[in-house]
C-alpha cells in the first residue's frame, strides 16, 4: 500500500511541476515560428566511416506526451521551447528550408558524406506536431541532395505504423532510414516509475519487428542514470540495456547522461541535492564493459551528451584538464568506434578516488 502510495505521490509531483512550466511559456512572434529552434553542422560518425551530422530541430507545438495529462518524462525539459498554439504547415516548412538553404552550399562543397537528422523534441510521426503536407515536403527536400546519405527522425513508439514506414520508406529510397526512440532502459519499472516514458519494452519490441519488416534501421536512445539510480544502478541498467539491445539487433545505441533541464522533476531533485548527473567513469566504465570489437560490427554506438562537463550535464570535478580530457576521450570513442581509444592514458585526477567512494551512494 505504500508503495503505491508513493507512486501515485511521484506522479502527481512531476505533473504539478510539468504544469507549473507550461504556464509560463507564452505564444511566439510570427517571425520567431519561421526558424527553427537550432541547426548546427558537424563531425559524426556515419554507418561506415566518419562524416558530417546536419541537425535541424524544428519548433513546434511540442510533444503530445509531455502536454498530456501524464506530465511527461521527468528528465525532459524540450516543452519549454515549443509553442503553446499549433504551428502549421507553412512555418514548418519555412524552418526546414531555413535551415537546408542555409547549409546546402557548404555541404555540397564538403568532401564528407551526411547524416541529417530532423528533429522536433517530441514524434515527428505525430500530425499534431507535422503534418502530412509538412513530411512530405520534408522527404523531397532531402531527397534531392545526394550528399545526404543517413536520415534519423524521432518518434514516440505510438505514432509508428507500416503507413508512416511506407511513406518514409518510398519518399527517400536512397538513404538508409533510421527511427530514433526513447527506450531509455529496458527495465519496465525504471522506465515507467522513475522516468514517467509510458511506454512498455514489449510494445517497443513490436515497433522494432515493423521497422525490420520495411527494413527502416532502428536508433535507440538509452538514459544513463534515471532519477532515483545511484551511480553503480545506473551503470548496472545501461550495461543490461545495451546488451539487451544488441541482441535485438538495433542499428544504433545513443547514450544519454541526464542533463539537468528546467521545470522537470530531476530538476527539482537537483536543487534539493538529491540528485547529481552522472560521471564520466561512470560512462566509460558502462561502454568497456558492454562492448566489443565483434558487437561493435553490427551495432553503432553514439554519445553527444547535452551539457557534457558542466554542473548540470556529465562531468567528473569540473576541474578543466579532466574535464576536456574525459569528453575529448568520449568524442573519439564515438568516431572511431575504437574501444582502445577508453584505455589510453588519460589525465590523472584524484577525483576518481572520489568517484569509486560516491558511486554507491549518489
Amino acid at each position: 500500500m505504500k508503495k503505491v502510495e508513493s507512486d501515485l505521490f511521484l506522479l502527481e509531483k512531476i505533473k504539478h511541476l510539468r504544469q507549473r512550466a507550461l504556464n509560463k511559456r507564452s505564444n511566439l512572434r510570427p517571425q520567431a515560428l519561421e526558424q527553427p529552434i537550432s541547426f548546427w553542422l558537424k563531425k559524426d560518425r556515419l554507418l561506415n566511416e566518419i562524416g558530417q551530422e546536419f541537425t535541424i530541430i524544428l519548433r513546434t507545438k511540442g510533444c503530445s506526451w509531455s502536454l498530456g495529462e501524464s506530465g511527461g518524462c521527468t528528465m525532459c525539459g524540450y516543452i519549454q521551447d515549443a509553442n503553446i498554439e499549433n504551428v502549421n504547415s507553412g512555418n514548418i516548412i519555412k524552418q526546414f528550408d531555413y535551415a537546408f538553404n542555409s547549409k546546402i552550399k557548404e555541404i555540397n562543397s564538403d568532401e564528407d558524406n551526411f547524416s541529417l537528422k530532423v528533429f522536433n523534441s517530441g514524434s515527428f510521426f505525430d500530425e499534431n506536431e507535422i503534418s502530412d503536407e509538412a513530411r512530405l515536403h520534408i522527404y523531397e527536400k532531402i531527397e534531392e541532395l545526394d550528399k545526404i546519405k543517413e536520415v534519423v527522425i524521432e518518434s514516440r513508439i505510438e505514432y509508428i505504423t507500416s503507413d508512416r514506414l511506407t511513406e518514409l520508406k518510398d519518399n527517400l529510397k536512397n538513404k538508409h532510414i533510421e527511427i530514433a526512440i526513447g527506450v531509455e532502459t529496458v527495465n519496465d519499472y525504471i522506465r515507467n516509475h522513475y522516468i514517467n516514458k509510458g511506454m512498455l519494452f514489449n510494445d517497443f519490441k513490436t515497433v522494432l519487428n515493423i521497422c525490420k519488416e520495411n527494413n527502416i534501421g532502428v536508433k535507440t536512445y538509452l538514459l544513463l542514470k534515471p532519477p532515483f539510480l545511484n551511480e553503480q544502478g545506473a551503470i548496472d541498467d545501461c550495461i543490461s540495456s545495451i546488451n539487451n539491445l544488441i541482441d535485438l539487433g538495433v542499428n544504433t545505441i545513443s547514450i544519454n547522461p541526464v542533463n539537468i533541464q528546467k521545470g522537470t522533476l530531476v530538476e527539482s531533485l537537483y536543487m534539493q541535492n538529491r540528485y547529481r548527473p552522472p560521471w564520466y567513469y561512470s560512462l566509460f566504465k558502462v561502454l568497456k564493459k558492454s562492448l566489443d570489437k565483434d558487437k561493435l560490427k553490427h551495432t553503432r554506438i553514439l554519445s553527444d551528451p547535452s551539457g557534457a562537463s558542466t554542473k548540470r550535464g556529465i562531468h567528473n570535478c569540473l576541474k578543466r584538464e579532466c574535464e576536456k580530457s574525459s569528453l575529448n576521450k568520449l568524442r573519439e570513442f564515438v568516431l572511431s568506434q575504437d574501444l582502445n581509444v577508453l584505455d589510453e592514458p588519460e589525465y590523472e585526477c584524484g577525483c576518481k578516488r572520489q568517484y569509486q567512494f560516491e558511486k554507491l551512494f549518489h
